[in-house]
Formats: C-alpha cells, structure tokens, sequence
C-alpha cells in the first residue's frame, strides 16, 4: 500500500513538472485596425450624384447580395450581404431613419433633407441619392 502511495506521488510530480516545462499558449491573435481595407462590391451604380449633400462624407453600409438566388434544397438559407459605400451628410446630428423593404431589396437611409436609396438590380446595386 505504502509503495502504491509513493508511486502516485511521484507520477502526479513527474505531470506537474511535464507541465511546467510546457511551452506556453500562442498568443491571441490582434484585433484587425478600425483602417483595415474592406472589401467593397464592385458593381455599383451611382445615380443623381449631383443631389448628394454637400461635404458629404463616405460611409460603408451592408445590403443584400444582388446576385443570390435562394437554393431549392434549402429553403431556410439566407442571403449574403455585401458593403457598399455611399456618401451621407458631414453634419447630421441624427442617425438617419433606415426603412428596408420586406425582401431586403431596398434601403432607404433617410436624413431629413438629404436621403440615399439603394435598390438591388440583377447583377449589381443602385445608389440613388435624393435632396
């Protein structure tokens, strides 16, 4: 019994000291930086850029991916959204009003004065802006 008991010790010393010579975790990797390049749809159409607002400045936005077509062997998959960039009002005070239409279709980011609609063609994506 007393040799049982001395060989227990010395296997939970010969794991303790196996852990310690371990080497240690990877480190975590870094959050990517708030400048990171994201990847922005590339069949975009820009309509009526001439009723943009004045020192309007860039936001990038997400709406539903124009060239999903639902898969008839899975009907409960949803559609993929890509970022668009679009050009709001420097000095709005507000969050804009967004009304989505019930397909995702269309966006409305509305800023009182100045509204950007973004509607989603066959193959590419409209942004309409609006005074």
């Amino acid at each position: 019994m007393k040799n049982l008991l001395s060989l227990m010790v010395a296997g939970v010393l010969a794991m303790s000291a196996a852990v310690s010579d371990a080497q240690p975790p990877a480190p975590m990797p870094e959050p990517m930086a708030a400048g990171a390049p994201v990847e922005l749809f590339h069949c975009v159409k820009y309509v009526d850029k001439d009723e943009m607002a004045p020192c309007a400045k860039p936001m990038i936005v997400e709406v539903r991916d124009p060239c999903w077509k639902p898969d008839p062997c899975n009907p409960c998959c949803k559609p993929p959204c890509v970022k668009v960039q679009i050009c709001v009002p420097e000095c709005s005070c507000c969050p804009p009003t967004i009304k989505c239409s019930k397909d995702g279709k269309n966006v409305r980011y509305d800023f009182g004065k100045y509204a950007v609609d973004i509607r989603g063609k066959k193959g590419y994506i409209e942004v309409d802006y609006q005074d």
